[in-house]
């Protein structure tokens, strides 16, 4: 009996670790235990009954909410894949507009007619917005090549990390000026600073000890919309126009160094040569393998230094999957399953946090978050232009 307890309880560590790692152990009854001394047999049993007992009641509590925010979430990935639309805008926006609309209209804390159902969906909705959020940001290092980025010169690097980390400072101290809340500052830097919003998903459960309320994280969203889809129509205007000229190379490193989302980073390039394209892309990827030292930073500007902050551990698990990825001979069939399934975690991350965003409250938030946003889409541009022109003159692409 002695070595089958034992092979049972190093299976449930391992499985454990993970489960912990993402905060899933305690809800799963897997958290790794010692033995207890004086357990035999039948009170082994008991005990491994109750912890099945624990799976099952975890399981049914999260799964309307957890279903209720997937069919949504197929939904606004079906529409963002429309033609019309030309895949220039994340999924991910789609998702947040969807859980937006439905959580301040047929799902309003107001509506009589489903005040019965929100209790229902919540465990389901807290859980994807949570913990599969952790799960899709760590994925989501399957994206990304180190390889790739290592055959860039070192201009192209030192722009994009030059950018990241000058857009958060600027961010940061225009928030102080403009007394913007400190945790919607840092969301509407990072934004700016990163990838849009997957960044900004990522730096919610940083910002805060609590994770940022959903009406917080809604307002950096919407300056990602607005100003991401700006600058995609705005860089290829301003290519024949920019002192210089700048050559293909050049201009793909600015604009993947400045604009937010990865796919306007594709959509701009694309719209001025394949060229643009390649240079935009790799330089957005720096930004985007940056993501794990920057939301060390950003936890320690979140608590004005506070060491009781909590390290944001899937931050580094996303960089351990990107070297990962890179160096490991994986079969390219499990790096794009797990994308995928990175991708669907994300996208239900996104309709949750919609579902709990409170219209009333993002207006009540006022002009300052999207001032401040004006300011950084501002310094993106010029001081951008400005830093990145400065840099590749001195350093080689």
């Amino acid at each position: 009996m002695a070595p089958r307890r034992s092979g049972l309880l190093l299976t449930v560590s391992v499985v454990a670790w993970p489960c912990n790692f993402l905060g899933l152990g305690p809800g799963l009854g897997l958290e790794a235990r010692a033995p207890e001394r004086g357990i035999r047999g039948g009170c082994g049993r008991t005990a491994l009954a109750g912890q099945g007992r624990s799976t099952v009641d975890f399981i049914r509590e999260r799964l309307p909410g957890t279903a209720f925010v997937a069919s949504m979430a197929a939904v606004s990935r079906r529409v963002a894949s429309l033609h019309f639309f030309g895949g220039a805008f994340s999924p991910l926006l789609y998702a947040t507009l969807t859980g937006l609309l439905l959580g301040n209209t047929v799902l309003a804390k107001s509506n009589s007619l489903t005040r019965e159902v929100r209790p229902m969906l919540k465990p389901g909705v807290a859980f994807a917005k949570a913990r599969l959020l952790r799960l899709g940001i760590i994925l989501y290092g399957f994206n990304v090549s180190v390889q790739q980025i290592l055959t860039m010169g070192p201009g192209s690097f030192c722009s994009a990390l030059a950018m990241v980390f000058s857009t958060l400072a600027v961010g940061v101290m225009a928030g102080e000026v403009l007394r913007v809340d400190r945790s919607v500052a840092l969301l509407v830097a990072t934004g700016a600073s990163i990838c849009g919003v997957s960044a900004v998903m990522a730096a919610a459960p940083v910002v805060e000890k609590e994770g940022a309320s959903g009406s917080k994280v809604s307002v950096a969203l919407a300056t990602v919309m607005v100003f991401g889809i700006t600058s995609m129509f705005l860089y290829p205007i301003m290519w024949p126009i920019l002192p210089g000229p700048l050559s293909a190379k050049a201009m793909g490193i600015y604009t993947g160094a400045t604009v937010y989302e990865v796919a306007g980073v594709v959509a701009a390039g694309h719209a001025m040569s394949p060229g643009v394209a390649s240079a935009a892309l790799l330089t957005k990827l720096v930004r985007v393998l940056l993501l794990a030292p920057y939301l060390f930073i950003v936890s320690r500007l979140a608590e004005g230094g506070s060491t009781s902050i909590q390290t944001p551990w899937f931050a580094f698990a996303f960089f351990g999957v990107c070297v990962m990825s890179s160096y490991l001979p994986l079969p390219p069939e499990l790096a794009a399953k797990a994308t995928e399934v990175g991708s669907w975690c994300t996208a239900l991350a996104m309709v949750g946090l919609g579902l709990e965003s409170d219209a009333g409250a993002i207006k009540q938030m006022g002009w300052r978050p999207m001032l401040l946003a004006s300011v950084l889409f501002l310094y993106l541009v010029c001081g951008g232009f400005l830093a990145v022109s400065g840099i590749l003159r001195l350093l080689p692409v």
